[in-house]
């Protein structure tokens, strides 16, 4: 019964959805009329503001970007021991946020009292780099450097997919994914080039994270490096979890988690 239902809505979502682009591509291909539907949806970008732990703070969320939405509505209760761990920073450190998305971490911790001196984050989606971009904006934040780019292993060229977010667009699949190039650096890279080192890291990269653990074996020895959230997936647990304990780090905390049948864990490793 559920499995006829949901064939019936992806029916009634093709019918709707499909139409309405046709519709739209038509009257853009012949009319000039069609600019003022662009001249209208290009003055709409809701900006609400959210309370995080009562620190508040403005993002943008574009039309077609359900899951910045959620995420907004949710933000508190997505990843609570996340805004725990950065509560508990020490003052006038400096933060690598990696895989900084529109900023739920980011955005916290550089507006709330007594944050970090220094941010530093990095994200390879395009559209989630821009809404961060924007927000910092927003918000007047001066004490975030802000790079998109991708973190690995090495200074190398990897092909990226990510997500369109678009619900529906003729003849491509729901949600369909794009796919281009990028120039990765190591942490290790990075920290020599910039002359940032950092006090805390966060890593939610959705599968990229012991690569990047990887490009990181000369940061984790310093001793400055206090503590590293990662999120994991079953795969990559027990590589990551053993690197981290060589370098002298304990698991402080985790949380178990599944998404679309995936296993997840957020662990917090601290210096011993």
């Amino acid at each position: 019964m559920v499995y006829k239902k949901g064939r019936l809505l992806r029916t009634l979502e093709t019918i709707i959805f499909g139409t309405l682009n046709t519709i739209l591509s038509q009257l853009v291909e012949k009319t000039f009329f069609s600019k003022r539907i662009f001249d209208f949806f290009g003055r709409v970008l809701p900006i609400p503001q959210a309370i995080v732990r009562g620190v508040p703070i403005k993002i943008i969320i574009p039309l077609n970007q359900v899951g910045v939405y959620n995420t907004f509505k949710n933000w508190e209760q997505r990843e609570p021991e996340v805004l725990d761990w950065i509560d508990g920073f020490e003052t006038g450190c400096t933060f690598f946020d990696v895989g900084a998305g529109f900023g739920t971490e980011t955005l916290y911790a550089a507006l709330k009292t007594n944050g970090p001196k220094k941010i530093v984050s990095f994200d390879l989606c395009l559209m989630s780099s821009f809404n961060l971009a924007y927000n910092i904006s927003l918000n007047n934040i001066k004490n975030v450097d802000q790079y998109f780019m991708a973190l690995a292993d090495k200074i190398n060229i990897i092909s990226y997919e990510g997500p369109t977010q678009y619900y529906f667009v003729k003849e491509r699949e729901k949600y369909d994914s794009i796919t281009f190039n990028a120039l990765s650096i190591s942490i290790d890279n990075f920290t020599e080039m910039s002359h940032l080192f950092p006090d805390y890291i966060k890593i939610d990269v959705d599968g990229a994270e012991q690569s990047i653990i990887s490009g990181m074996s000369e940061t984790v020895r310093n001793r400055r490096l206090k503590s590293v959230v990662v999120e994991v997936s079953d795969k990559s647990e027990p590589a990551i979890t053993e690197f981290f304990e060589k370098a002298g780090f304990k698991i402080e905390f985790e949380r178990r988690f599944e998404e679309e049948e995936t296993i997840y864990k957020n662990i917090i490793f601290a210096r011993k």
